[in-house]
């Protein structure tokens, strides 16, 4: 019954096609989660957060960097350029998230998305939870006039892991939201060891 009363609210507010995400979405990270057991440990150290930990598939190449204000960045480079994954983990200040809690994250992502929505396809800005625990959130854009070779839907998302924010940028054309399920599992499965 809850899954009807979400999705008859996402008629109304995003249309048809932020159903058809949020379906495609639900159906590939809930009833065939993703497989993680062959992936392979990427470990970064943050300076005042601790050891970051990510898994993610094997093939899937990760660059970190750091910037001066405390923020480790990640891109993911994958086979073929089949998609584009820029990871910030970072202090909640670090990433201007200071006064956000669980509860603000849809409305976060809304803010921060809305003006962006002339350029895409959707009304509206629709967040959707993941992860096992349904602390992330994310939304899903699509491409109102994409051009050859562009990406056609834009995802963003995030979730607060203690002090920690962590927020993703991802670029894809996974109508069957393959990339998207994974990006979510690797996302959603991010550990944080405080130092010693």
């Amino acid at each position: 019954m809850n899954a009807i009363r979400a999705g008859r609210r996402l008629l109304l507010r995003g249309g048809l096609h932020a159903v058809l995400i949020a379906a495609s979405a639900f159906l590939s990270t809930s009833a065939t989660a993703t497989d993680t057991t062959a992936w392979s440990v990427r470990d970064f150290d943050h300076a005042r957060l601790g050891r970051i930990q990510m898994r993610m598939p094997p093939a899937w190449l990760a660059f970190e960097r750091q910037d001066g204000a405390g923020t480790t960045f990640v891109r993911v480079a994958p086979p073929q350029n089949r998609f584009g994954l820029e990871i910030q983990i970072g202090t909640h200040a670090a990433l201007k998230l200071d006064a956000l809690d669980d509860a603000g994250l849809p409305g976060h992502l809304i803010a921060s998305l809305s003006g962006l929505l002339p350029r895409f396809l959707e009304d509206a800005v629709v967040p959707l939870r993941f992860g096992p625990d349904a602390r992330g959130v994310y939304a899903r854009l699509t491409d109102r006039h994409p051009r050859a070779g562009e990406f056609l839907f834009l995802t963003r998302g995030l979730r607060l892991d203690g002090e920690a924010g962590i927020v993703f940028t991802l670029y894809a054309s996974d109508h069957d939201a393959s990339v998207l399920s994974d990006v979510l599992a690797v996302v959603a499965g991010i550990t944080i060891a405080p130092p010693r």
